[in-house]
């Protein structure tokens, strides 16, 4: 999943099905609607998902990036996550894919495998990879070529807030040590504060990830072929959200799938509202959160990691940028790409939003100038990597786009003990091995 937003069902749903209808318009191919500008300019569009903040950050890039490219005019074009996809699978049909564009995994494998996006090996007279680690771009080599360049790096984790424990009278959690039951424990002594609540639902699969991987299994078999978790593993998770639930310590099933239809973002949350001690995040997002709570956060590491078969936790880029394969201005779209990874300018702006920059260079540049959370953005994932995680296994092309939205809709049947755990867990595998 994306380090930076929240898919709704509906969305997710839409995903899916959209796939197969741009499907029908792939042997056209999907040209950007870019042209030359009356001024003579060379315009390309740029496409991007995101908070407020990052389209006001990526506003004030674009403007850095024409200053020094003055022949070229970048027309940006965003939305929050709720609609990305949506948006970019509807003009793929129509063949009016953006000339850049932000991709994710498990949904840039669809654009990859049905030729959407174009193979960047083929401007790196232009755009310059040579400093990006290998390992930071190997989810988005497919078949020898390069379809999409790292944003940063990030990571999931635990964002609490001291504040809050402070008025519940209860301590921080030792995360080196502390487990999965200790969690709904912490939760369900922390709601017992009016107004207040342990942890925000978990309705995504940001959990289920290192839950699968502390239990020696992943999404998926190493090569992406099959899945690789149980269903008793897949089961014992949601017997723990069930356990969460009715412990008290997370608000209502109801309000939080609530919350979930209404496309709130982190500033929205109920941690930056100062009505949950904790909720899970993507690490980068850890800016945005503070700055809407006007406090101070500490991220903790997923629990479950002492004792556990293998480390859970991981690092790996939550946005990559990518080019449309048939945009009319390929030169000009990757000179918009070297500059979003490789400039210390941009990276001055943004900062750690999209990741922690992968060019060693331009993050020894940017060091002086980062936030108190910033720092402790990059602590984190140099203590998620000094666990020396494995690397995650790429998602099957096929199945992958379909997981998350399989996932929600089940959670939410178990949730409202429409189903049992163990039933989801089953349903999950069986509607998953549909999709390969």
């Amino acid at each position: 999943m994306n380090h930076s937003s929240r898919p709704t069902r509906r969305t997710l749903r839409a995903v899916g099905v959209t796939c197969s209808v741009f499907a029908l318009a792939l042997s056209a191919g999907c040209a950007g609607d870019s042209s030359e500008s009356s001024g003579g300019k060379t315009v390309i569009r740029f496409n991007w998902w995101g908070s407020d903040s990052r389209h006001e950050m990526t506003k004030q890039m674009i403007a850095v990036f024409e200053k020094e490219h003055p022949n070229i005019d970048v027309q940006p074009e965003y939305s929050n996550w709720d609609d990305y996809w949506k948006k970019l699978s509807t003009s793929a049909a129509a063949s009016d894919m953006p000339d850049v564009l932000q991709i994710t995994d498990p949904f840039m494998y669809s654009y990859i495998d049905n030729g959407q996006l174009m193979d960047l090996k083929k401007v790196k007279d232009v755009l310059h990879t040579d400093k990006l680690p290998a390992n930071s771009m190997a989810m988005t080599t497919v078949k020898g070529g390069l379809y999409g360049v790292p944003a940063g790096d990030s990571a999931f984790g635990i964002a609490a807030d001291p504040a809050a424990f402070k008025k519940a009278g209860v301590p921080m959690p030792d995360d080196t040590k502390w487990s999965w039951d200790d969690y709904v424990k912490v939760s369900k002594a922390i709601s017992k504060t009016k107004g207040l609540v342990g942890t925000v639902m978990p309705l995504y699969p940001n959990d289920l990830g290192p839950w699968l991987r502390q239990h020696g299994e992943d999404y998926w078999t190493e090569d992406g072929s099959q899945i690789g978790f149980t269903e008793g593993t897949m089961a014992a998770y949601w017997e723990w959200v069930v356990k969460l639930r009715d412990s008290g310590g997370t608000t209502s099933a109801d309000a939080a799938v609530e919350a979930l239809s209404s496309g709130a973002g982190v500033e929205q949350s109920l941690v930056a509202q100062h009505k949950a001690a904790m909720t899970d995040v993507s690490v980068t997002q850890l800016g945005a959160l503070e700055g809407a709570s006007g406090r101070a956060a500490k991220l903790l590491l997923f629990p479950g990691e002492k004792g556990a078969s293998q480390v859970g936790a991981y690092t790996k880029p939550g946005i990559f940028f990518g080019a449309s394969a048939r945009t009319e201005h390929p030169k000009e779209a990757a000179e918009l790409l070297d500059f979003l990874v490789n400039s210390p300018e941009a990276a001055k702006i943004q900062k750690f939003d999209r990741g922690v920059p992968n060019n060693p260079d331009v993050l020894k540049a940017i060091t002086p100038e980062l936030s108190p959370a910033e720092k402790r953005i990059a602590d984190y994932l140099g203590r998620v990597n000094a666990l020396k995680p494995t690397a995650l296994h790429i998602p099957n092309a096929k199945a992958g786009p379909a997981v998350p939205e399989i996932f929600q809709r089940l959670n939410e049947d178990v949730l409202f003990n429409r189903l049992s755990p163990k039933a989801a867990a089953k349903k999950f595998i069986s509607e998953i091995k549909s999709q390969l």
